[in-house]
């Protein structure tokens, strides 16, 4: 029998042409197509895959088995290592097709893994669907394989067809094939689907869970922000006498830090300590990721410390995350001081790291030293990338200096990098705020030309943009438009448009637009509710502004220093001098001070011919 090799440089090994629709019916070992329903997939008719654009010229390996022997020694070494070339593998393949006896399922499945450690995913399942086609026996390993191909592959849908072909063939799937569907499910943000499956193998003891299918959950639950239910998680898992692993800890600590809570993160790094599971560098640098945002310095130390105590060495992650806190904090000497430490200990800093130590300069206005930096870093023979680019020209826009930060963006696609939605929005901000509106459309329009996907942040510089400069009517118009293109907007959008709808006196389109936002279920915050009393006090509308004042606190949202100053300038400006007085003694109640304003405002008023009695008793409060 002789097989046609299928080169991989005239094979297609895509994942469009391995799952291509109609090349259905996968799997046809004896039996017909396989179908089944899953907990979280439709039922599936099973994949199968048929040669494409075969070739009749081989390539040449440096060694072919032509013996079971040979054939053993050379896949016990490639599926640790990989093959050099894809081409290669291919040859084996077709090799062991032709030999007679058949080569084991253990010989074929070495060389699906050996396939899978060169990450040429189609290409196993394109591989496992000519075994099948040959009548070559598979095993439960064999199939596990492929399940995480099609996992790999986004493809989660046909790896649940494998498993129903699975349980066709009368085997018994183990904790290994369960828990690369559940993190098949995940990868494809269907974690409800996931979890289910989990809770159901648990419940109906389908499986003895191991620490691995457990963090794969805990690390699915963290991505979702869930770390509550992770920890409940973790606490259940050791209650099953399942031991929790290094990876574990570290996803939970990771999952603590992102969410500010690092004193629950610190505890937990006790904990795992003590339980003789020794922490990492990616603990350690989650950790001091938590404590840079919060800028923890001397606990930062400290971990540094533990870590030298240790004999765990800070890889270019960590210190690139401390070159990025320092220098967002203004301490970019520190931030110096981290990258001549990297290199002293040999790790070289790389693009990332540089650029945020040049974000470091633009953020003090010291755009020569951030220059001095990129030139630094081109000598090392590391090249700017978009995110470089983009800290320039943020820090040339916030100078206002925007002509400088067009020019940088027009160098940046000349050198074939592609800008971001981010990089467009600085320059567009930086025109607004610069007042040169005719450009900041004409910039906008080359934005939507050039098929460039607008978020939330654009949205909001757009409508900031144009309230700020007294076309709010213009400003509602675009967010019409771009409610009717599917953006939903939030609550800042809203605080924006309200704000600039009573900075133009259109007092009804504001309240109308308030409403929207109760009917929308969205709910004001802080800022909502000052601005509305501001915009009513200015128009005179005390009795509207006191509404939302109530408004405000049955929603348990108090008031704070803004909301009391704002409604006794408004009582001053409408001569409710009583009011403020009333006003002025609960501001002070609730350990809130005047500003500036209000007191200006107050001691005009006195030298003016006003003379009230309240306004006297006032100023006995605000100089006792």
């Amino acid at each position: 029998m002789m097989v046609r090799l299928r080169s991989a440089s005239s094979a297609c090994f895509s994942s469009d042409a391995i799952f291509h629709k109609g090349s259905l019916g996968f799997l046809r070992h004896g039996t017909t197509a396989l179908t089944t329903t899953s907990s979280s997939c439709r039922v599936i008719t099973l994949l199968r895959l048929h040669s494409l654009c075969q070739s009749s010229t081989c390539p040449n390996p440096n060694h072919i088995p032509n013996h079971h022997t040979e054939l053993q020694q050379l896949l016990n070494e490639k599926c640790k290592l990989g093959f050099d070339k894809l081409d290669d593998a291919l040859v084996v393949f077709d090799k062991m097709l032709r030999m007679k006896p058949l080569p084991t399922v253990i010989h074929f499945t070495q060389l699906l893994a050996a396939l899978v450690k060169m990450k040429h995913y189609s290409a196993a399942v394109s591989v496992f669907s000519d075994m099948c086609s040959f009548s070559i026996s598979v095993n439960i390993i064999t199939y596990s394989i492929v399940i995480n191909c099609c996992c790999h592959l986004k493809r989660v849908d046909y790896g649940f067809a494998l498993l129903a072909a699975i349980f066709k063939r009368g085997f018994v799937p183990d904790v290994v094939t369960y828990t690369t569907l559940v993190r098949g499910l995940i990868s494809q943000d269907k974690f409800l689907e996931a979890e289910l499956m989990f809770s159901y193998l648990l419940q109906h003891n389908q499986i003895q869970p191991d620490a691995a299918i457990f963090t794969t959950i805990i690390d699915g639950l963290c991505k979702i922000g869930n770390t509550s239910r992770a920890m409940r998680l973790l606490r259940y898992m050791e209650k099953k006498g399942c031991m929790p692993s290094l990876v574990t800890y570290t996803t939970i600590i990771d999952s603590l830090s992102k969410d500010r809570l690092v004193d629950d993160a610190l505890g937990l790094l006790a904990e795992m300590s003590d339980k003789g599971i020794q922490p990492d560098v990616v603990t350690y640098s989650s950790l001091i990721h938590g404590m840079c945002n919060l800028n923890r310095w001397d606990d930062i130390t400290q971990l540094l410390k533990d870590m030298d105590r240790h004999k765990i060495s800070p890889n270019k992650h960590t210190y690139s995350i401390l070159v990025d806190a320092h220098a967002r904090d203004g301490k970019v000497k520190d931030a110096e001081h981290f990258i001549e430490l990297m290199i002293q200990r040999g790790q070289h800093p790389d693009v990332v790291t540089y650029s945020a130590l040049m974000d470091g300069y633009c953020l003090r206005g010291e755009l020569d030293k951030a220059f001095a930096v990129l030139s630094t870093m081109i000598s090392k023979g590391i090249f700017p990338d978009t995110q470089t680019y983009t800290i320039l020209i943020n820090g040339y826009c916030k100078k206002m200096k925007v002509d400088t930060a067009i020019h940088l963006l027009e160098e940046m696609t000349l050198k074939g990098l592609t800008p971001t939605v981010e990089t467009y929005n600085t320059i567009l901000d930086g025109l607004f705020r610069a007042r040169r509106l005719n450009e900041a459309h004409k910039f906008y329009k080359n934005m939507l030309n050039q098929g460039v996907k607008l978020n939330i942040v654009t949205c909001r510089i757009l409508l900031h943009g144009l309230c700020c400069n007294g076309l709010a009517g213009e400003a509602m118009s675009v967010f019409h438009d771009m409610e009717s293109c599917g953006l939903l907007p939030d609550i800042h959008i809203y605080n924006i448009l309200i704000h600039g709808l009573f900075k133009d006196g259109k007092v009804d389109e504001a309240r109308n637009l308030l409403h929207n936002v109760r009917l929308k279920g969205l709910h004001p915050d802080f800022i909502s509710y000052n601005i509305m009393i501001q915009g009513f006090c200015q128009e005179g509308l005390l009795e509207e502004a006191y509404k939302i004042l109530l408004e405000m606190e049955e929603n348990n949202c108090l008031p704070n220093e803004v909301t009391y100053n704002t409604l006794i300038r408004g009582c001053f400006k409408n001569k409710k001098y009583d009011g403020a007085c009333v006003l002025v003694d609960e501001m002070f109640a609730h350990g809130f001070k005047a500003d500036g304003s209000t007191t200006s405002m107050l001691f005009d008023l006195l030298q003016s011919k006003e003379q009230d009695p309240a306004l006297l008793a006032m100023k006995k409060k605000f100089m006792p």
